[in-house]
């Protein structure tokens, strides 16, 4: 059974495509939202980052919001999935800093996960309206509890490129401050046209780019907190209101006064 729900900041979707013409567009993209791909079949690579993944049947994706990442089909083989996409507050909060902690992408076969799946698909056939919403929710929430278990095995993470990788996570662990390239290329001894160049080979998105929208995203996380976005937008790193304001709105849609 296929269907793709979508609620305010929520999505619940069972999809199956076919190649070469796949019906779904496969880019670089990220959300403002948590994302979980369980995949049913298919030969298919799942880019995260700068890190790379080949998926097998009964694994599950995670990936945390503001990851740049897409899906590279290997093969013309079907393609079926489940997609959650949903927001911070449906994680139970005792769980949210384990399941951030959680690596990107694992094997659940042999646990419970799977079953869940499929309930939502026994929802769907049985079930309209609120009931049908409540009812994903609830499944979203049996999910999140058993992925962050102890039982879930890891798969092997492949990097593009570990100079790369390094200023990922360098950019991440400093996203507070006012970074800018000349900071990065100065703490690895890089010129600026060789991080710029290499940056966008790996991550398929301009380094500028990349880390105005981790700032954008630590800032929306602060102001959800109670933060007042006057104080946000220094504690993320910017220099002035007025940037912060448009990269905010360009980013997550909406003014910062009206998270």
């Amino acid at each position: 059974m296929e269907y793709d729900l979508v609620y305010p900041n929520m999505n619940f979707a069972h999809k199956t495509d076919c190649g070469p013409d796949y019906g779904e567009t496969f880019e670089e993209h990220y959300h403002i939202v948590y994302e979980m791909l369980y995949l049913v079949e298919g030969d298919v690579e799942l880019i995260l980052e700068n890190k790379k993944f080949t998926m097998a049947v009964g694994d599950l994706a995670f990936i945390q919001p503001g990851q740049h990442h897409h899906i590279n089909p290997l093969s013309d083989k079907k393609y079926e999935r489940y997609v959650i996409k949903f927001p911070e507050y449906e994680i139970p909060k005792d769980l949210l800093p384990v399941l951030k902690e959680k690596n990107s992408c694992c094997s659940v076969l042999q646990t419970v996960i799977p079953q869940l799946f499929e309930r939502m698909d026994w929802h769907c056939r049985n079930y309209t309206g609120n009931s049908l919403n409540y009812l994903m929710e609830s499944v979203l929430r049996e999910i999140i509890t058993y992925f962050c278990s102890k039982e879930i095995v890891d798969t092997k993470i492949v990097f593009y490129s570990k100079k790369m990788a390094d200023v990922v996570d360098y950019i991440n662990e400093n996203i507070a401050l006012p970074l800018k390239i000349s900071d990065i290329c100065e703490h690895f001894h890089y010129s600026k046209s060789y991080i710029c160049k290499e940056f966008l080979r790996c991550m398929d998105v301009p380094i500028i780019q990349y880390v105005r929208t981790k700032k954008i995203l630590l800032a929306d996380s602060l102001i959800k907190e109670g933060v007042k976005p006057t104080v946000a937008y220094k504690q993320c790193g910017f220099s002035d209101y007025s940037t912060f304001f448009r990269a905010y709105r360009k980013i997550i849609g909406i003014p910062p006064s009206e998270t």
